[in-house]
C-alpha cells in the first residue's frame, strides 16, 4: 500500500547537476535564484563551495561533505560564525530511503508516492490537533519493539500540516505532532538521544490551498490529509 509524503524532503536535494551519492551529509550553504560567483563566498572567508543547480533553476551551493551528522553540523558552526544563517545539513541516505527511486522527481504542490515498510511510516492527524490515533500508537510500538531490539538504531520524526491557517500556526502544530510522538517512545524507556525530529510544517502544501492547482474542495481536503502527519523513518 502507497502512502504520501511532503515533496519537500524531495526539493532539498532532488535532480540535482551535482552528484552528491558518494557522501553521507553535505552542508547547503545559500541558495538563489541568480548565480553568484566564487569570489562571493570566498570574501566572506569560505573556500571550496560546490555548486548545483536544480530543475527549478535554483543555484544551489553547498560546503564539505562529511560520514557524520556530528561532522556536518560542525561545519554548519563555522558557517554560522561566517554570517551564513540559513545553512541546511542534507541527509542524502534519509532522502533516498524516503523517496525510495533511484531518481528523484519533485511535484509542485502535491505528494510523493511512497511506500510504508519496515522502515517507514506514517502518523496521521486530526485537523489543528496534536494527539496521536490508535493507528499512529501502533506505527510507534512498531518501532519501538525495533529501536529495543537494536540499541544502536535510530528514529526520525517528520512533523508536518496541511496550509489551513496561519503559517507560525502550522509550524507550531506540525512541531507539536513529532514531539508527542518522541515523547511516546521516550516514555517508554528511549533514550532522546536516539530520536531525531525535523519540523517541515505546511511549507510545500500551500499549492492545495490554490484553486489552479485543486479546483474541487473534496479533492483539496483529501490532500491535506495527506499533510497532517509525522513520518517515522527507523535507521538501522
Amino acid at each position: 500500500m502507497f502512502r504520501y509524503v511532503s515533496p519537500l524532503i524531495l526539493a532539498i536535494f532532488c535532480c540535482y547537476t551535482v552528484r552528491l551519492e558518494a557522501q553521507n551529509f553535505r552542508v547547503q550553504v545559500a541558495a538563489f535564484a541568480d548565480s553568484v560567483p566564487a569570489s562571493y563566498f570566498k570574501s566572506r572567508g569560505i573556500s571550496g563551495v560546490v555548486a548545483g543547480v536544480d530543475d527549478h533553476g535554483i543555484y544551489r551551493y553547498y560546503f564539505g561533505s562529511y560520514p557524520t551528522r556530528l561532522e556536518a553540523e560542525k561545519a554548519q558552526k563555522q558557517l554560522d560564525a561566517n554570517d551564513f544563517k540559513n545553512t541546511v545539513i542534507i541527509d542524502l541516505e534519509e532522502q533516498r530511503l524516503l523517496t525510495d527511486q533511484s531518481r528523484c522527481a519533485y511535484f509542485k504542490g502535491g505528494p510523493v508516492q511512497v511506500a510504508e515498510s519496515d522502515t517507514v511510516r506514517f502518523g496521521y492527524f486530526d485537523p489543528g490537533k496534536a494527539t496521536l490515533s490508535d493507528d499512529g500508537k501502533t506505527d510507534l510500538e512498531f518501532f519501538l519493539k525495533k529501536l529495543k531490539e537494536k540499541p544502536a538504531s535510530e528514529l526520525r520524526i517528520l512533523g508536518y500540516s496541511d496550509a489551513t491557517g496561519a503559517g507560525k500556526a502550522n509550524l507550531e502544530l506540525a512541531t507539536n505532532r513529532a514531539r508527542v510522538a518522541r515523547n511516546y517512545l521516550i516514555d517508554r524507556g528511549i533514550d532522546p538521544a536516539r530520536i531525531r525530529l525535523r519540523v517541515y510544517g505546511e511549507s510545500v502544501s500551500g499549492g492545495i490551498e490554490d484553486p489552479d492547482e485543486v479546483e474541487r474542495e473534496s479533492e483539496r481536503e483529501e490532500l491535506r490529509k495527506l499533510f497532517r502527519c509525522v513520518v517515522l523513518y527507523w535507521k538501522n
